[in-house]
């Protein structure tokens, strides 16, 4: 742990040490109901070391416990003659804000989950008093927005980070990565750590994009324009399938000796280009594109496998030297907004594309369920005992439940919650009946809880003790429970920590037995998540652009990373290929705009083969494992003998990069492409 301690640390908890007994302060000064909400609120809201991520989070908190305090003065007097309909009605709305709040996978889902379990610590307690849930509405909101101004205004005021310098950072490191791969990728054969590389890559370029959302909302003076973040972003997830369908064709023809020393010079030539350039030099980009033109082979009905194969690899060496150049000079003016823009830079930022990501409604769903199940049960135990504190309890697994949601297994993560509130009772009893009770007045109260919160605010800002951390410092806080004047008994402190644990075994039982997956399931589930949407997209169902395919398949492939790493072997994950899957969909994607240019016998061609592509994986996406039929092989190879004879250059060239592009990604092993079409006549 010393290894992980430092200065920045050290200044976080300080912070939140700081925030947390200003919002004490406030609270003391104007009699609020319960101050210690507002300390509570400190430390949920504050964000380890980046300061535009917890602004906004502060921002995503107000409004999630504005929609939370108003759902339950609507529902809460409507059902005043039930107490059992208001709590289904209570964990309902939970239950369904756990639900949104895990298909929006950007910091805004934070809004979501904090209106459902704001919700719950305002309703509960009304239930059997609902004549005052308005003034618990008030109360609970004035307290909570107090702590999260009061974190967002420390946090930003005393040695703040920008988050900027973080994303600039990361951005720095994925172009070096990038760069990384396209020396390696066009000069050295593909090894498997090349390929653990490039997914990593992949799973960085997500985490940019979802750093961008929080930039609004950063402390740097001179900010780039959110356009400018976000194609940036699309043109990086660009460059990921481009290179690795460039691996994919360079080590072909390598193979077969079938790379002429013109185009070999070309790759050694875009090497050291994309491998010395710093801010882009546009004057190289045009010659280095003009030579993949010359270096093109004319494509013809005679054109063999080889020419086949180079043209492709051609035309996506184009592509990956103007996404590259773009993507140098969007970052330079990521770094210096005030950069002079040309028009083509102009025209780029002009351009508005959704970042979509992987969203899986039926985990979602069953969290939702589990979240509704543990609160209910609890929730039946209250009333049934009149148990004073049970409205504490049922407001914990509505906590716990919420924070948790998005793990495949939240109950390693519950446990440890859980095990940092069960440590902090002992802490809290010391104070509420050994140091409290001998001391007067604020300022021997801030003295006396600094040794016990300074330490706690250092774990929650070292990564793998941040859970134990937030435990400590919200167990801590929920069993002082303080007040401007000293009075406690232990009975109450007893009941209070009783429900406290209560709530969290609860939330932990219940999740364990509906909710956990394995990593084995979760990669799966992704998988074939990504493969119903390859269906979908042959059969024209959906139709997202190609840099929001590129997008969602992206994330999908840095979902797949993690679970894949703890995933025991399964011919099903051992054989799977998220980014062969996001090249599949461009190659799709751009055999329909290819379509409207075919004549009526090409056009029936290509309906078959792309319902024959629909078939297919809707079949992998039902669990069923097989090869696509032979008969799409005869479809794909005749529809490239219509492609060369298309009279237009231009089109006849971006269809035989689909096409050839598509049978690559569905017949790695097949023989070569010769020209003369298959003898079956329909799709299995």
């Amino acid at each position: 742990m010393t290894k992980s301690f430092g200065f920045r640390e050290l200044i976080f908890s300080l912070n939140c040490f700081i925030a947390a007994m200003l919002a004490l302060w406030v609270a003391f000064r104007f009699e609020l109901k319960n101050p210690w909400w507002a300390m509570v609120t400190v430390y949920l809201t504050s964000q380890p070391l980046l300061t535009g991520t917890l602004r906004a989070k502060a921002v995503y908190r107000m409004i999630g416990t504005l929609i939370g305090a108003i759902a339950m003065v609507a529902i809460v007097p409507n059902l005043v003659d039930a107490p059992e309909l208001t709590t289904a009605a209570i964990s309902l709305w939970v239950a369904f804000c756990v639900y949104v709040s895990l298909l929006d996978r950007t910091p805004r889902a934070y809004a979501l989950a904090l209106s459902g379990y704001t919700a719950a610590l305002i309703g509960f307690p009304s239930v059997l008093n609902p004549d005052g849930v308005f003034d618990t509405a008030i109360a609970r909101a004035e307290e909570i927005m107090l702590g999260t101004v009061c974190a967002a205004l420390v946090h930003s005021l005393i040695f703040p980070r920008s988050i900027l310098s973080v994303l600039l950072a990361k951005q720095g490191v994925v172009l070096a990565d990038a760069r990384r791969w396209i020396s390696k990728g066009l000069t050295q054969e593909v090894t498997p750590a090349a390929e653990q590389e490039q997914r990593r890559i992949a799973a960085d370029v997500t985490e940019l994009a979802i750093l961008g959302v929080s930039l609004p909302y950063d402390t740097a003076s001179q900010r780039p324009n959110q356009n400018v973040i976000r194609a940036l972003d699309e043109r990086l997830v660009a460059l990921l399938p481009l290179l690795s369908t460039i691996e994919d064709r360079v080590a072909f023809l390598r193979r077969n000796a079938a790379m002429p020393d013109n185009v070999e010079k070309l790759l050694a030539d875009v090497a050291t280009w994309c491998g010395r350039q710093e801010a882009g030099d546009r004057k190289e980009a045009h010659r280095l594109r003009r030579a993949c033109a010359t270096a093109l082979p004319e494509a013809g009905p005679a054109s063999s496998w080889n020419d086949l194969m180079l043209i492709n690899l051609l035309a996506r060496l184009n592509e990956l030297i103007e996404s590259w150049q773009e993507c140098l000079e969007l970052a330079v003016l990521a770094r210096d907004p005030r950069a002079p823009q040309d028009r083509v830079l102009h025209a780029i930022l002009k351009q508005r594309a959704a970042k979509p990501l992987h969203r899986d409604h039926g985990m979602a769903a069953l969290s939702a369920l589990a979240a509704c199940v543990a609160m209910l049960a609890c929730s039946a135990f209250w009333i049934a005992t009149a148990w004073p504190q049970g409205a504490t309890a049922v407001g914990l697994v509505a906590v716990i439940c919420s924070l948790f949601a998005a793990f495949d297994d939240p109950t390693p993560v519950m446990s440890t919650f859980t095990i940092g509130t069960i440590a902090s009772i002992p802490l809290a009893g010391l104070y509420q009946f050994g140091i409290l009770p001998a001391i007067d007045g604020y300022t021997a109260l801030v003295l006396c809880l600094a040794p016990a919160l300074v330490p706690i605010g250092i774990l929650m800002a070292i990564p793998r003790y941040t859970v134990m951390g937030l435990a400590l410092a919200v167990g801590l806080s929920l069993n002082l429970a303080l007040q401007t004047s000293y009075n406690v008994d232990m009975a109450s402190f007893l009941n209070t920590a009783t429900a406290v644990v209560i709530g969290a075994l609860t939330g932990i039982a219940v999740t364990k037995l509906m909710r956990t997956i394995g990593a084995e399931t979760g990669a799966r589930r992704v998988l074939r998540a990504g493969w119903r949407d390859l269906a979908a997209l042959a059969d024209r169902s959906f139709q997202p652009t190609r840099a929001e395919w590129a997008s969602q398949m992206l994330d999908r492939v840095g979902l797949l990373m993690p679970r894949l790493a703890r995933a025991g072997r399964d011919p099903e994950l051992e054989t799977a290929d998220a980014l062969r899957d996001l090249r599949t969909g461009v190659n799709v994607i751009e055999l329909q705009e290819v379509m409207r240019n075919l004549n009526e016998r090409a056009h029936d061609k290509m309906t078959r083969l792309l319902a024959g592509v629909a078939a297919h994986f809707r079949a992998l996406a039902h669990g069923r494992r097989q090869l696509p039929a032979p008969v799409l092989l005869g479809y794909l190879d005749r529809l490239i003998g219509d492609i060369l004879a298309m009279s237009s250059p231009s089109v006849r060239h971006k269809g035989l990069a689909a096409a050839v592009g598509l049978r690559r990604n569905l017949y790695p092993d097949a023989p070569a492409f010769a020209g003369e079409p298959a003898s079956q006549d329909e799709v299995a």
